[in-house]
């Protein structure tokens, strides 16, 4: 099930971006002019994810087709490998499928190459939008034109062991904390549970997402609107590393060779070994659910404590329905964008199969019937949509993150965990990490 959308699974994805560049021109050639109606035939639609996110789909789109007889849609679905592969190839061969599920990281891509419709001229017709955010929408929005329909909220949050937590006796942290609360309710798990938990993973380097939000409060982009550079300065990731070396100092989170290991291998993340009650890593309960036996809860990454901290979370958009442009039926795959996005019978099929539901009429619609844990992550994923929205002092949500990206995790994670081991200074770290960031983001 896909509970919750983490921006360094995002990041991953970015390899793929290499193949739309790679097709060039030959994807602008293929890109047509969409009819304005429905054509009355046969549309075809395809989609990755598991074998419940298929049976959702294909429930859902035979309901559709009894309540629009006249159009007929031929499914075809795979896992996310090769997904794009075969969509490039279709394109290219100018047989491209009329609707599909985008990936938030290639949407802009697409959309410069002329293979997706954009979509502004439907909404408040036959695309109903309402609920959805503005913030929400950004993550189909490419140079102010709507070519996706977000399914979902993806939202940064801590998971924590809450069981742990109760059974030292400390007080579950209120969901407006700071970055000061969070050492400091760390230092009493070292303390309370006699030196064998620490409070949290060590965040220094361990998910990009945790320092993109520690950035956006400082006022600044984790990346220039282009993705060449950098948007944040040296002594930005000064402070962010000075505060881990502290808490690593404090035993706040655990030392390096706990960390280590944990590095693209969930199994070892220092939550689910039980070394730490709090870990940035949304994986821990994400798709397929939790990979510890511990009671979960969610919060959102800390809020500054300084003077002028500004709200650092956001909000972003899951995967996508996109329509091409070469198609000729873009009028009906809107209606079927319309039908996802606000028909009950639909989001109740779905339920968390594309995230969490992208409205608070969505998230109600399907309350009731979901596991504990599961109540639990979608009403802090709601908590943080709700803050971000109210927000008069919030960012814009990140572009889409251009290729390399990942390796700008890897070189977070790695400068880190070097500084943890004692083997660089954060002085000359700073200097080597953004030489080498530079270097990667020009590519």
């Amino acid at each position: 099930m896909g509970h919750q959308i983490s921006r360094r699974t995002l990041f991953r994805t970015a390899s793929g971006i290499a193949v739309v560049g790679a097709l060039g021109t030959s994807l602008t050639a293929c890109g047509g002019t969409a009819a304005d109606s429905s054509s009355g035939g046969e549309l075809t639609m395809t989609w990755w994810g598991s074998d419940e996110r298929h049976a959702a789909y294909k429930k859902s789109l035979a309901y559709f087709q009894k309540q629009n007889a006249d159009i007929k849609i031929q499914e075809t679905y795979s896992g996310y490998d090769g997904y794009f592969d075969k969509f490039n190839a279709l394109v290219a061969g100018g047989s491209a499928p009329d609707l599909l599920q985008m990936d938030t990281t290639l949407v802009a891509q697409y959309a410069r190459k002329g293979v997706l419709a954009p979509i502004d001229s439907y909404v408040g017709k036959d695309l109903d939008l309402t609920g959805f955010s503005k913030t929400l929408l950004a993550a189909g929005t490419v140079d102010g034109k709507l070519y996706g329909v977000p399914s979902g909220i993806g939202v940064n949050q801590l998971t924590v062991n809450r069981s742990g937590l109760e059974k030292l006796g400390l007080t579950y942290p209120d969901p407006e904390w700071s970055w000061a609360d969070l050492k400091s309710i760390s230092a009493d798990v070292h303390k309370k549970s006699g030196g064998k938990v620490y409070g949290t993973d060590d965040g220094g380097g361990s998910t990009l997402q945790a320092f993109e939000i520690f950035v956006r409060e400082k006022g600044s982009q984790l990346l220039s609107a282009d993705g060449k550079k950098l948007g944040f300065t040296s002594d930005v990731l000064q402070e962010w590393w000075e505060y881990w070396e502290d808490m690593r100092k404090s035993n706040a989170c655990p030392p390096a060779a706990i960390t280590a290991p944990a590095h693209n291998d969930l199994t070892k993340n220092a939550v689910v070994i039980g070394k730490a009650l709090f870990t940035f890593d949304s994986g821990v309960y994400g798709a397929g659910g939790s990979i510890t036996s511990a009671t979960l809860d969610f919060l959102p990454t800390p809020q500054g404590d300084w003077s002028g901290a500004r709200e650092g979370n956001f909000v972003n958009g899951g995967v996508l329905l996109s329509a091409t442009k070469a198609s000729e039926t873009v009028a009906d795959s809107v209606k079927i964008m319309s039908f996802f996005a606000q028909d009950t019978t639909a989001i109740k099929d779905m339920q968390l199969q594309r995230g969490i539901p992208p409205t608070s009429k969505a998230r109600n619609l399907i309350k009731a019937g979901l596991a504990d844990t599961d109540k639990r992550n979608m009403a802090m994923a709601d908590y943080i949509s709700n803050r971000v929205a109210k927000a008069t002092d919030v960012l814009d949500a990140p572009q889409p993150p251009p290729q390399g990206a990942d390796q700008i995790w890897d070189l977070l994670f790695q400068s880190n965990l070097a500084i943890a081991f004692g083997k660089k200074t954060i002085k000359s770290q700073l200097s080597e990490f953004f030489d080498q960031a530079s270097s990667i983001l020009a590519q």
